[in-house]
């Protein structure tokens, strides 16, 4: 548990600089200006960024506040109390995992997962049971075939988007879904 800790909190700052880059862009996009769906679309994409590096600095500041939390105890003899907050986060790591995959199974994964960014043929594009939600179906230049999951300002960018290319950056949902967190249309 303590290495994936170090781990996490030497690779967040590397996945925040890299979403800050995609915000650069976004917000040079809206400098740009354009037609007003656009301008929506791109103002909800920056949104969702801002959630996104909100969780990341929030995850980063905990990891390294348990980081000092367990040397403190360490340096002052007491290795059985950090043994126990290792068990414990152990544990909540462990229904925190549980409650992910029943949330997966339900489609509604809060899972916060890696990052990625992929270009996809969208072959299909239609609307989700709420007002807000759109579903795609993409292929990767690899020929693997995903349903995306896109909202707001991301599901109308994909709306009129059937038969051409989008890169989107998604978190995995499972069961090749895929959730959108920035789209863009190539043409």
């Amino acid at each position: 548990m303590l290495v994936k800790l170090v781990k996490e909190v030497n690779e967040i700052p590397t996945v925040i600089r890299d979403i800050m880059v995609a915000r650069a862009d976004l917000e040079k996009k809206l400098s740009q200006g354009g037609d007003e769906e656009a301008l929506r679309a791109v103002r909800d994409n920056l949104a969702n960024i801002d959630r996104e590096l909100e969780w990341l600095r929030s995850r980063q500041t905990a990891a390294v506040a348990t980081i000092n939390l367990l040397s403190a105890l360490i340096g002052a003899g007491r290795a059985d109390d950090a043994q126990a907050v290792l068990a414990a986060l152990v544990k909540g790591e462990q229904k925190s995992a549980q409650g992910d995959e029943n949330e997966s199974r339900r489609g509604n994964s809060t899972d916060q997962e890696e990052l990625k960014v992929d270009t996809f043929a969208i072959k299909e594009v239609k609307p989700g049971k709420s007002e807000s939600t759109i579903w795609a179906i993409g292929v990767t230049g690899d020929g693997a075939e995903y349903k995306i999951c896109a909202k707001n300002g991301n599901g109308q960018a994909l709306l009129g988007s059937s038969g051409k290319q989008a890169k989107i950056k998604y978190r995995p949902m499972g069961d090749d879904k895929l959730f959108a967190i920035s789209v863009e249309i190539a043409g």
